[in-house]
């Protein structure tokens, strides 16, 4: 987490430069008031978002980014040196929408050093299934609406013709709330089906790194 987060600052820290040496260039260039990109974030590969950004004003803008994700994981292991192979299979898949405004320190919109709030609005599902003897299996599956905010601090560098560059880091919040179901196979009596719900909060750091086109 400390590496991605360092790889984040030197991009801003890059960008930033860059912006100093090319200042001319970029007052000198046409107005750009629309952005369009793709955003990923390092901590989480599974996940993309694809988002668009307006220039409403010479130091705003805002933008809505929409958010999808799928991780998948097998995994088997031998119960014992005469046991049955145990395989299991993780799950999950995620979809959300994620509103934002852009406040510009340095620059004019949609270019430069801006701070950024955010909210979060996210879906998803998860299903963990374990197979034992006979093609016995147990599976669990979790549901979840996720509610939060992040603010992050950034930078936009638009290179050549339009080519937008975007790297930014912050923190954030969720809160989830939960549905569990587990199905277990519980011999000779079959099947065993339980459902339960939670509500948990999460605090965690932010890292966005996005290419784009502005024009």
């Amino acid at each position: 987490m400390r590496v991605m987060s360092s790889l984040c600052l030197v991009l801003l820290s890059s960008a930033v430069a860059h912006a100093d040496s090319s200042s001319t260039v970029s007052t000198e260039a046409v107005p750009r008031e629309t952005v369009v990109g793709l955003a990923v974030n390092p901590m989480d590969w599974g996940s993309v978002m694809l988002e668009g950004e307006r220039v409403v004003g010479p130091r705003v803008s805002v933008g809505l980014g929409l958010l999808a994700g799928v991780h998948v994981s097998n995994g088997n292991n031998d119960v014992g040196p005469l046991g049955p192979r145990l395989e299991t299979r993780d799950s999950t898949f995620q979809v959300g929408i994620v509103p934002r405004a852009r406040f510009f320190l340095s620059g004019a919109a949609p270019e430069g050093l801006w701070v950024s709030p955010q909210l979060e609005v996210i879906h998803r599902w998860q299903r963990y299934k374990q197979f034992v003897v006979d093609n016995q299996a147990n599976e669990s599956r979790v549901r979840s609406l996720q509610l939060g905010g992040a603010a992050l601090v950034g930078y936009t560098a638009i290179l050549g013709q339009g080519l937008a560059v975007q790297a930014g880091v912050g923190a954030g919040f969720r809160h989830s709330s939960d549905r569990y179901e587990n199905r277990q196979q519980v011999l000779p009596d079959g099947e065993r089906n339980t459902s339960t719900k939670g509500r948990s909060w999460t605090f965690d750091e932010r890292l966005h790194i996005s290419l784009g086109w502005a024009f």
